[in-house]
């Protein structure tokens, strides 16, 4: 009786210690697409830790970033790495410019990215921070901002999607509307539909 209770206590052990080992969030660096695609992270680093971070140098406009982990430094230029995951578990790509990264926030036909961009505002005296929309056709391709213009030019023999993209959107604005029902941002709907008709 005492051995199956000793065994029992044993297996909640591990049990709870698998149950936390889950729980636990890490950030780290994509080296390339291909490792965003295998959700597999180099210089990782654990969120839960006080001895390592990531740190992006926005501040100095800095291109490279540090990732300290045990005690070192890595230095690690943004052109040369695909992107990184935040403690958040949010995923980033870097592109062309320095001091900027695009969060992805869906990939699928095409690849759907939002950023800060610096705008001045309407007095001409300030410049604050909105959310502006992007995309790529891949992961590897020139992210472009997410405009029906830009769209149509990505997809320029796909006639469907442009007629689609006329009659579901009445401004710009409208472009980035998510789509609740199918569960995906609706330019990514209106295009896996429109080549799935062509294919037919």
């Amino acid at each position: 009786m005492k051995t199956i209770a000793f065994l029992f206590f044993i297996f909640l052990v591990q049990f709870s210690f698998a149950q936390k080992s889950d729980t636990i969030a890490y950030s780290g660096i994509f080296i390339n697409y291909q490792d965003y695609k295998g959700n597999k992270l180099s210089y990782e680093v654990n969120c839960d830790s006080s001895s390592g971070k990531i740190k992006l140098n926005h501040f100095l406009s800095k291109n490279y970033i540090d990732v300290f982990k045990k005690g070192k430094k890595i230095q690690l230029y943004k052109d040369s790495i695909f992107g990184f995951r935040d403690c958040h578990q949010n995923d980033y790509r870097f592109f062309t410019e320095r001091d900027k990264e695009y969060q992805i926030v869906e990939n699928k036909t095409i690849v759907i990215y939002v950023a800060d961009v610096a705008v001045t505002s309407a007095n001409g005296k300030a410049r604050e921070f909105v959310k502006k929309y992007f995309f790529s056709t891949t992961l590897n391709s020139a992210i472009l901002p997410l405009t029906i213009s830009n769209l149509k030019n990505s997809f320029p023999d796909n006639v469907k999607f442009h007629n689609k993209l006329d009659q579901e959107f009445s401004s710009e604005k409208d472009i980035s509307t998510f789509d609740n029902n199918n569960k995906m941002y609706k330019v990514n709907y209106l295009l896996s539909q429109s080549v799935t008709n062509q294919n037919k």
